[in-house]
Formats: C-alpha cells, sequence, structure tokens
C-alpha cells in the first residue's frame, strides 16, 4: 500500500483549517449533512489539486486545450495522484426515456451494435456482410473445390436488344461471353463472363484481377457460376443481399437509437405505442349481441342509423344478429370490424363499411368539439404494429449481437419473412431481446 494522502489547512469554501489524511488503496465514503463541506473536500480540494498537478505534467503547446483548474485554498496535499471525478448529473427527461437511457447503458449498447453486431436480411434471414476481394477469394476456394467457375457481374441492356447488338456491346467492352440472359423490371440483363478458371489452379493474382473487375462493372455485386454443375455464389461489396435485392445502410450508433430520426420507427417515432381505437371500450360487454348493443358507439341517437345498417348487412350476409359477441367466429367479427370485402368510399349505406372506418370517418369530423369528445372515449395507446412495441425501424431491429445460439424467445421484427425455424436458429441477440434481459 502507497502512502496516504494527506491534506493539511484545507480553506476551501465552508471548509475550516481542515486536516485529514485519506488511505489509498481502499475506499473511502465521504458522508454528512447537507452543506458540511463534502463537495468542498472531494471535488474542489482534493480533485482539483490532483488534476492541476496532472495538467502541469504536459507540455506548454498541450495545456492550452486543457481546462485548467485554480490552485485550492489549501496549505499543502501531498501524495495526491492524478484525479478522476463522476460528478452527479440531472439527466434531460422525456416521453421517450427508459431505464437504458436515464442510465445512458443505451449510450454504450448503440456503439456496441454498431461496431460488433451482425446483420440478417429481412426475407431470407442469411447473413449479410460486405465482401472484400480477398474474402470473396478465400470463399470461392472453400467452396468451389476442383470445379471450373465463371465470374460474371449484371449489364443491364436496353429491352428486346437482338444478339447481333449483345456481341457488338461486348466485343466494344472487352468481353467475349456472357450467360443467364433474363428480363427484370423492364430491361434485358444478361451477366457478362469476367473470366473462367479452376480457383484451386488459378494464379492468385488473375482470381484477385478476375473479382475486382467483376465488383467494378457490376456496381458491388457479381455472380460465380460452376460450369461442372448448378451452384450458383452471389457476392457483393456493399451491405446487399444477393438473394433478395434488398441493400442495407451502413450501422452507426444513430440506426440504433429511438431517439434519433435514423432509428426511431417512422410511425411511432420511437414511443413504441400509438393512439388508436381501444376495442375493449367499443365493445364492453362481450355477453352483448350485435342487437342487444354489442358496438356501444352506436348506441346513441346521433349514430343510430348505424346500427340499423349494421342489423341489416348482418341478416343479408348470415351474421348471427342474437349470439353473443364471445361465441362469433373470428371471421363474423372481422365482419363487424373491417366491413365487407372489396368496399369503396361512396359505398356508404349499400355495404357494410365496417367499425373501424366508422373511426376514420370521425378523425375527418375530428374539428368539431363534439367529434373529439365522441372519440377520446374510446381510444387508448396501444402497442405501435409497425415495431411490435420495440420503437425502432425494421433495419435497426435486424442486426444481432453474439455469434451463438441462444434458447428462449427472440423478438420477431415486425415485417420480416422469417420462418419459425429460420427466427429460433438465428444466432445471439436483437436490441429488443437485450433491453428484455434483467
Amino acid at each position: 500500500m502507497s502512502a496516504p494522502i494527506r491534506i493539511r489547512g484545507a480553506r476551501q469554501h465552508n471548509l475550516k483549517n481542515l486536516d485529514v489524511d485519506i488511505e489509498t488503496g481502499t475506499l473511502t465514503v465521504v458522508t454528512g449533512p447537507s452543506g458540511s463541506g463534502k463537495s468542498s473536500l472531494v471535488f474542489d480540494t482534493l480533485y482539483a489539486e490532483g488534476q492541476r498537478r496532472y495538467v502541469e505534467t504536459f507540455s506548454a503547446y498541450a495545456r492550452q486545450f486543457l481546462d485548467r483548474m485554480d490552485r485550492p485554498a489549501v496549505d499543502a496535499v501531498e501524495g495526491v495522484p492524478p484525479a478522476i471525478a463522476i460528478d452527479q448529473t440531472n439527466p434531460v427527461r422525456n416521453s421517450r426515456s427508459t431505464v437504458g437511457t436515464m442510465t445512458e447503458l443505451n449510450d454504450h449498447l448503440k456503439l456496441l451494435f454498431a461496431r460488433a453486431a451482425n446483420l440478417f436480411d429481412a426475407k431470407t434471414a442469411l447473413p449479410v456482410r460486405a465482401d472484400t476481394p480477398a474474402s470473396i477469394a478465400a470463399d470461392l476456394k472453400a467452396k468451389t473445390g476442383a470445379a471450373r467457375v465463371a465470374l460474371t457481374f449484371a449489364v443491364a441492356l436496353p429491352p428486346q436488344v437482338s444478339e447481333a447488338e449483345i456481341a457488338q456491346w461486348l466485343s466494344s467492352s472487352g468481353f467475349t461471353k456472357f450467360i443467364n440472359q433474363r428480363i427484370e423490371g423492364g430491361q434485358t440483363l444478361i451477366d457478362v463472363i469476367a473470366d473462367r478458371f479452376r480457383v484451386s489452379s488459378v494464379e492468385e493474382a488473375r482470381l484477385m484481377e478476375a473479382i475486382e473487375t467483376c465488383l467494378t462493372r457490376g456496381q458491388g455485386l457479381m455472380r460465380v457460376a460452376s460450369l461442372d454443375g448448378p451452384e450458383v455464389w452471389r457476392y457483393s461489396s456493399t451491405l446487399h443481399c444477393p438473394e433478395s435485392g434488398r441493400r442495407y445502410r451502413a450501422p452507426s450508433p444513430a440506426l440504433f437509437s429511438f431517439n434519433s430520426p435514423a432509428g426511431a420507427c417512422e410511425h411511432c417515432r420511437g414511443f413504441g405505442r400509438v393512439i388508436g381505437v381501444d376495442w375493449g371500450l367499443v365493445i364492453p360487454d362481450d355477453k352483448k349481441t350485435l342487437r342487444n348493443g354489442a358496438i356501444k358507439p352506436f348506441q346513441t341517437p346521433a349514430w343510430a342509423e348505424c346500427q340499423d345498417d349494421l342489423m341489416r348487412h348482418a341478416g343479408l350476409h348470415g351474421i348471427p344478429r342474437d349470439t353473443a359477441w364471445a361465441h362469433l367466429t373470428s371471421e363474423q367479427k372481422h365482419w363487424v370490424l373491417e366491413g365487407e370485402e372489396g368496399y369503396r368510399e361512396g359505398q356508404w349505406g349499400k355495404k357494410w363499411f365496417g367499425v373501424r372506418r366508422f373511426f376514420a370517418y370521425l378523425e375527418t369530423k375530428a374539428y368539431k368539439m363534439h367529434i373529439r369528445v365522441l372519440l377520446s372515449k374510446y381510444r387508448a395507446y396501444t402497442e405501435c404494429p409497425h415495431c411490435g412495441g420495440a420503437r425502432l425501424q425494421l433495419e435497426s431491429l435486424l442486426w444481432r449481437l453474439g455469434s451463438e445460439r441462444l434458447p428462449g424467445k427472440k423478438f420477431r421484427p415486425v415485417g420480416v419473412d422469417w420462418t419459425a425455424e429460420q427466427l429460433a436458429a438465428l444466432p445471439g441477440l436483437a436490441l429488443p431481446d437485450l433491453l428484455q434481459m434483467p
């Protein structure tokens, strides 16, 4: 253990010639009532002197960029090492604040995800990474073995282009052959062959040159087709999934923050909830039938016409009008709430519009006070259907931290095409999984 810190004659602020020795290598707690001089001793005397001495060890050039601290009112401070002060702060609180934001833990997590997480495609659940010529070469050596392959890049040509025109373009560009002519988006696409060889026996310089040519000519995309089988391998030098065709942004801390427009869900704006119709308030008693007033907002004289329309159309479509709401099938409830299939604006009265469209109509009249009062009776905050309450955009939820498969239920982002098996097979945790941990 080193020598203790000795403070003699401390007179900073309300200290009265205080002499104290503080042992190093141990935890020392300074307590006392408000105004007793705790901060004056710890921050304004001990820390200030330690920091001042540390700054003085730098050159004059370096000191001009550092905050200078005045010498505290003290006779002597001995044995003080360079000091670090962690002061209390009053963080800004808003309606998006969570335990993670208040403790600044989220600041570290979003930085960690931006640097160490892996991206998985929303459609295929395949890992998405930016390939380099070196990584592509290594992957081809591992996959192709002694098979002959053709390294190709896609070129878009005008529609209905002739074979002679394709041959002329190839000749003028310095290439001779292509494979896999197809039509996509009204354009003719051809996969131009940059080179053909056996990866196991080709020279490294030739392999790298062919890969770089494909990536440059193909705007970051290339294909490698086996000439001895049906296999095709796709690569991209950007965050682009060759299988699904989707492109993704490069990760940044803002992408994983619900307080930033770059990462927040565009629909709930990072709150995780949206205000909408609370069906529990619209149908408060599921023992009632449609005829007896299961749909509460229709039971006033102002909207009795809607109740009449419901009764008439329900009878025409065989929807039970004298069966308790709780005993209706899910299809029958869907018909009541969502309306008839094929309903279009202007068919009010001719087809059943549905309870949801009734509230959508009220929204257009919300400039009237009595309509706003009516809407307020049936509104509530509900989980955002676009982000599933995760508060982040879909792209932010596709990144996962960790390389091992972890047991337990995993967060399924809204909008992905993953099967349950694909989700279970994904490694690591998405940000919502991590934030739900104790």
